[in-house]
């Protein structure tokens, strides 16, 4: 047993005993970063969060819903009486996370924890965030910490279009363009960067942000829902994901986790101290250590370099772009395709995938636009539309293209 395995070993023996669960009993989060909690979230990152034990993962809902409030207060004033402020409020990053982890186990969330779901709708903000600082919400100008937003909108994704309700749908877009209007991780007067630590790839993630996670989330919504961003985006993201990699892997560089910690004593009560660190994490913290989790996301998300093995000419000259909640006729669908013709409000004819369909009313931006190519063109695939691709050629012009015109495989120099 190597290194690695025994350190994960470690972790799930751990959780199987019955420190893991006096853990919970005594705080459902602290202390940092050596709590059942963070056991638990780690192994969600690595994408192995079925080696907890169920009755653990059940006795993680039971305490979160008999300890913690079950709303964020914005002001002293609202909290009841005895309330500690450190060890029975969620922020928002706690709450999309816990939210993650349970509800990827298997955990009936709203069943198990009946008023969470409703803080994805109550408490965005008006530019699209959250903010864990409450302060937030009592000023004139609220302003979102994209820190805090992505746990939270990573949990809608989680839910499939016919669970999710239209108020969540609504959040999403809103979170998504917040994101976008940041280009990740700029600053909105000027461009310039909001945290350099946000351009370094962090693993793991816990309540950090970075350019990757960000990404990460602007890809699958796309993927799920329609949602379109500017490929100049992903081109940032790739130049600086290639910066990460040595030898086809991506490396870190080991930011730190804050060390400060609030700590239980001896005679029961809870105190401000050092954080400390399991072994399994502090593993994965160590500066180069090369992220299989991580790589196989990029592998997944990159765009690709194909050749063109068939020709293919554009079919319109006009092709039609709708706007998100705009309404318009529908000549046909083919549900087995993922399609539906439409006419627009100006007369245009064409078609779209139905995933941006609501009854008559477009869910997301769209931009129907097809691309001229010639076999042994190499084009930029930045990615798959329901058996098309959007790409760009080496002039720079983008547009849709079939994807059986194009080999299947990576181009390779």
């Amino acid at each position: 047993m190597n290194h690695s395995e025994e350190a994960l070993q470690k972790t799930i023996d751990y959780l199987n005993s019955e420190d893991a669960q006096l853990s919970l009993k005594r705080d459902v989060y602290w202390p940092k970063w050596d709590s059942t909690w963070w056991h638990i979230l780690l192994l969600y990152e690595l994408g192995l969060i079925k080696e907890v034990p169920k009755d653990l993962m059940e006795l993680f809902s039971e305490v979160v819903n008999n300890n913690v409030l079950h709303f964020f207060p914005f002001t002293e004033s609202e909290m009841p009486k005895e309330t500690d402020p450190y060890r029975q409020i969620l922020c928002f990053c706690a709450a999309g996370s816990l939210y993650q982890m349970l509800y990827s186990y298997g955990i009936n969330v709203d069943e198990r924890i009946p008023w969470l779901r409703e803080w994805f709708t109550k408490y965005q903000l008006p530019d699209g965030g959250y903010n864990c600082n409450e302060d937030a919400y009592t000023k004139d100008i609220k302003k979102s910490s994209i820190t805090s937003t992505l746990p939270m909108v990573e949990s809608l994704l989680l839910f499939d279009q016919d669970q999710i309700t239209d108020a969540e749908k609504h959040v999403l877009v809103n979170a998504a363009n917040y994101i976008v209007s940041h280009k990740l991780f700029r600053k909105l007067t000027d461009s310039t960067i909001m945290d350099l630590n946000f351009t370094e790839i962090r693993f793991p993630r816990f309540y950090e942000y970075d350019f990757f996670r960000g990404f990460t989330f602007l890809y699958h919504y796309r993927k799920k829902y329609g949602y379109t961003f500017s490929d100049s985006i992903t081109d940032e993201v790739e130049e600086l994901v290639n910066r990460h990699i040595v030898d086809g892997v991506i490396t870190l560089k080991g930011v730190p986790l804050y060390d400060k910690s609030y700590n239980p004593t001896s005679d029961g009560k809870w105190e401000k101290g050092e954080a400390s660190y399991f072994d399994l994490l502090k593993l994965v913290m160590e500066p180069n250590h090369q992220s299989l989790v991580l790589t196989k996301a990029w592998e997944e998300m990159k765009p690709k370099y194909l050749k063109v093995i068939q020709s293919y000419e554009r079919s319109t000259s006009l092709p039609i772009q709708l706007s998100r909640s705009e309404v318009i006729t529908i000549i046909k669908k083919d549900e087995e395709q993922g399609w539906f013709l439409l006419k627009t409000k100006r007369g245009l004819e064409g078609w779209a995938p139905l995933k941006i369909l609501d009854g008559s009313m477009i869910t997301q931006d769209y931009d129907a636009t097809e691309l001229t190519v010639f076999e042994g063109d190499i084009l930029k695939v930045y990615y798959e539309e329901t058996n098309w691709y959007w790409c760009k050629n080496q002039d720079g012009l983008q547009g849709f293209v079939p994807k059986n015109n194009l080999e299947q495989d990576n181009f390779k120099d």
